[in-house]
């Protein structure tokens, strides 16, 4: 094995090329923080910024991000929680707790599936291949509406009721911020972490010029002439 000769008080010591060679320290590692605010319609105020989703995407390629099994439960004609924020490749699991049937689909492009009718105490589950903000309806009930926001990237969170948020084991490096939230759309602009990660990450988002729009059944028709009503 090879090494080096190194004279020590007069005696020759062999070392190890191995123990020459430290190894290299890990990528620090530190927390990013902030706050989201949404700007209103004159006299509107922001009640929902919980549902805000925040991830960071690394400008060198994008982290692994495990896959995970998420739940959205269906109980009072809604689903629970209405936001959800998984990696790409998870699944998300719809399980029924009211007393009659529930058919959850999506029509979005890239995420499109159909569980079928399926009753109280059951439950059925979709897969997410692909990054994006997602719209979950059921067949029935038109004012049943989820989002499933699909990152690729283990560094993601959401925001809680008063818009703070904080991202840790974010290592050094150049990255994008995205922030959505269903009623502003999707703000990303480039963020650099030093090793001591970031605080005041602040981000402004503008629903003012948000408008609720119907949306179709599955088959595309107005839920007025869907049929089953309860």
């Amino acid at each position: 094995m090879g090494g080096v000769r190194q004279r020590i008080g007069g005696m020759v010591v062999l070392l190890s090329a191995g123990l020459l060679c430290a190894p290299s320290p890990a990528l620090a590692q530190g927390t990013v923080s902030g706050r989201v605010a949404i700007q209103e319609k004159p006299g509107e105020t922001t009640t929902d910024l919980a549902i805000t989703v925040v991830f960071l995407v690394g400008k060198g390629g994008a982290a692994r991000a495990p896959e995970t099994k998420a739940q959205m439960a269906i109980i009072g004609r809604q689903f629970s929680p209405r936001v959800r924020v998984v990696t790409v490749g998870s699944s998300v699991e719809y399980p029924n707790q009211d007393p009659f049937s529930h058919n959850v689909f999506s029509t979005a492009a890239g995420a499109a599936f159909d569980l079928g009718l399926y009753g109280s105490g059951k439950s059925k589950a979709a897969h997410f291949r692909k990054p994006g903000a997602f719209p979950v309806y059921c067949n029935i009930h038109e004012k049943m509406t989820a989002y499933v926001v699909v990152v690729a990237t283990p560094h993601h969170v959401q925001a809680s009721a008063d818009g703070r948020w904080s991202i840790a084991k974010v290592p050094a490096g150049k990255y994008e911020l995205h922030v959505w939230h269903e009623r502003a759309g999707e703000v990303v602009k480039e963020l650099e972490v030093p090793a001591t990660g970031l605080t005041d990450v602040d981000q402004k988002l503008d629903a003012t010029g948000y408008k609720q729009v119907a949306h179709k059944n599955k088959f595309g028709k107005d839920y007025a002439a869907s049929g089953v009503r309860y």
